[in-house]
């Protein structure tokens, strides 16, 4: 730990120090992803600015985040304003959030794409600020000629990435200017004062997440300890750490995830109860500990959760409401879809309205069934699980109704308990409803309006008290149509529809990849691990037929597979690896008059994807949000195909 001997914590240091080192090597790499994966010509300008809806959908999953960034993007804009520069905090997908410009140059800014909605991915840009800091997960300054468009080579770009407690990273913070001086050096203080924002509105964001748990602040110096927050970690009720921030990591030389579910005497030999109790006594005074690991002493402040632990497991509402925030906040991500749904389920949870959720096959409907009954005032009781099309005609009955003593031949001597009478007073999920055969929707929808079971064999009835969540990945008005579902029982589960976005189209997808990535490491017992560029882009490029259940076991597959802690494209499932673009001739990266050679080889893509692209875009005249809609895909994945297929629009092509 470097403050074991007294010494102010340097992690943010640590961090430039570490993008210094790499800067040259990693703007190299970016610019052979830019012409060889992402195929982009530095000649042509193609600006991206998102319209205001959509850029309200990317501004909706993080209303939290903004509510703390807004200040520090203030203060950070006080003190740079007078020298040109702009600055913005961009989503995980790249797209400019909030904005913070001088009018006099707002109208040159925008036109440079430096502007709300505003996208500045790599794939998007090719060598930029924001896209190397999405990637490479440090701070980063491109100056000048290091763009990978000619357009952008006047501009200077630093930009540092913002990540939550769980070590996902969520946002990126940047300051660039329309001009700046030819010397890269100019822009190393930007650089720091940018990294340092974007640290203090990462820490400001953790406190918020974890309000309602106990939160250590640590400092290697006891006297600066009131006034600068180095290490954070955040405990649940029971004393073990479920957040920890970047800083605690560096100067701990430990990683997450050996740091997650460490219990509170395992990492520094106390108590939990007792630190409490020294919290609610004494919470202005700092607490000497040592790391049990390394041996390296700190200190410490104890922030009292809002609403402390409850005793004897009895679940209040505020009890209830926290849980919510942390399962079913989980699975929203920073996705705006997700977030939407997250707030619906809320508003209808323990109003006892039946939730249908609806989506492709893997994309967490039995996840996020039980992150709502854990929300509920039923989690005490079971949560009970039938898949509708996993079971047989013949015994889906007896599974979902029960039977008594004797009712058919081969049934238990005492009878069993069907799946309905076992979620009592819990939630019974049904997976596959669309798959039910037609007698049981009438036994179901009688159970339903009656609130009571009969056994098959049995003559009373036995009352029930359930929670309904349903889930297909059909369309049930279409069953209805073709006489293969009952109207009444479609209306009757049609409550509350929540649609759950295919992976494809999940806007925090590379969060979501990286939260994945270490939930695999830990069940796994493995050493935390990295992805290659070349890696991330085929995961982030690829069509995902399978969903989050198929990235999870290709994710886990190439834990196995790597040995070094980097997962490359050769250890990724070949129907992954496959899928990448044609690799064009080697070029010279760092040549000022780039020229984009043709592909020599055909498209990896079926040909028919393209054929559906062309039809849905000349239907449209080219309109991208109504080819998207038309295709059921967003607008991200439009233009992505568009690049890997050669499409370019008319207005675009030159001359």
């Amino acid at each position: 730990m470097p403050t074991h001997h007294g010494q102010i914590s340097t992690t943010q240091d640590f961090r430039l120090n570490a993008s210094v080192l790499s800067v040259e090597s990693s703007l190299a790499r970016s610019r052979q992803r830019s012409l060889e994966i992402h195929r982009l010509d530095p000649e042509c300008r193609n600006a991206r600015v998102l319209t205001a809806g959509d850029v309200r959908e990317h501004r909706e999953p993080l209303e939290s985040l903004l509510s703390v960034a807004r200040s520090g993007m203030q203060a950070l804009y006080q003190q740079i304003r007078d020298v040109g520069y702009v600055v913005l905090l961009t989503d995980a997908h790249g797209v400019a959030v909030e904005f913070i410009s001088n009018p006099s140059i707002e109208r040159e800014a925008r036109r440079a794409g430096l502007t709300q909605g505003g996208c500045w991915t790599e794939d998007q840009e090719g060598t930029c600020a924001v896209g190397l800091a999405l990637v490479d997960k440090l701070p980063m300054t491109v100056h000048h000629l290091e763009h990978f468009r000619t357009t952008n080579r006047s501009l200077t770009c630093s930009a540092s990435p913002i990540f939550a407690g769980d070590g996902s990273l969520i946002a990126v913070l940047d300051a660039s200017a329309l001009e700046s001086p030819d010397d890269r050096r100019s822009q190393h203080l930007v650089l720091k004062m940018v990294d340092a924002t974007s640290r203090m509105i990462g820490d400001a964001y953790f406190l918020r997440q974890y309000q309602n748990q106990l939160v250590l602040r640590t400092s290697g110096r006891k006297d600066f300890l009131e006034i600068t927050t180095d290490g954070l970690l955040a405990f649940d009720a029971g004393g073990h750490v479920i957040g920890v921030n970047q800083q605690f990591q560096y100067d701990y030389g430990q990683s997450r995830d050996s740091l997650i579910g460490l219990h509170v005497h395992d990492l520094f030999g106390v108590n939990y109860e007792s630190l409490l109790s020294t919290v609610n006594k004494n919470p202005l005074d700092p607490i000497q500990l040592r790391l049990i690991k390394s041996g390296s002493q700190c200190f410490a402040l104890a922030r009292a959760p809002r609403r402390l632990p409850v005793a004897h497991g009895v679940r209040t509402r505020d009890a209830i409401q926290g849980s919510t925030d942390s399962r079913l906040t989980t699975l929203a991500g920073f996705d705006a879809k997700m977030h939407s749904n997250v707030q619906k389920a809320l508003r209808v949870l323990n109003k006892g309205v039946t939730v249908l959720l609806q989506g492709e096959s893997g994309t967490g409907k039995e996840e996020f069934a039980k992150a709502m009954h854990e929300a509920s005032e039923r989690a005490g009781a079971p949560f009970v699980a039938l898949n509708c099309s996993a079971i047989p005609d013949t015994l889906i009955e007896s599974e979902l109704f029960g039977y008594s003593e004797g009712a058919f031949t081969g049934a238990r001597t005492k009878g069993a308990k069907g799946k309905i009478v076992q979620a009592n007073h819990g939630t019974l999920f049904l997976d596959e409803i669309g798959d039910m055969p037609l007698a049981l929707q009438s036994r179901l929808l009688r159970v339903l309006a009656e609130r009571e079971v009969v056994p098959l064999g049995a003559e009373r009835a036995t009352g029930v008290d359930f929670q309904l969540i349903c889930a297909t990945h059909r369309d049930l008005l279409k069953l209805v149509e073709m006489g293969q579902f009952r109207l009444d029982l479609c209306y009757r589960l049609n409550g509350l529809t929540l649609t759950l976005p295919a992976l494809r189209e999940r806007t925090d997808l590379t969060a979501l990849i990286d939260s994945i990535l270490n939930q695999e490491a830990a069940a796994a017992s493995a050493p935390p691990a990295e992805l290659s560029a070349d890696a991330r882009f085929l995961l982030l490029g690829y069509s995902w037929p399978g969903n989050i259940r198929q990235l999870k076991n290709a994710l886990r597959s190439a834990l196995a597979l790597c040995e070094d802690g980097l997962i490359g494209v050769e250890h990724l499932p070949e129907e992954i690896s496959a899928s990448a673009p044609p690799v064009f001739p080697p070029q010279k990266l760092f040549s000022t008059g780039w020229s984009l050679a043709p592909s020599t080889s055909e498209d990896a893509r079926p040909v028919s994807e393209k054929t559906e692209l062309l039809q849905a875009l000349k239907e449209h005249n080219w309109n991208i949000s109504d080819a998207a809609r038309t295709l059921n895909l967003n607008r991200s994945t439009i233009y992505r195909r568009m690049a890997a297929h050669d499409v370019v629009q008319p207005n675009k092509l030159k001359g």
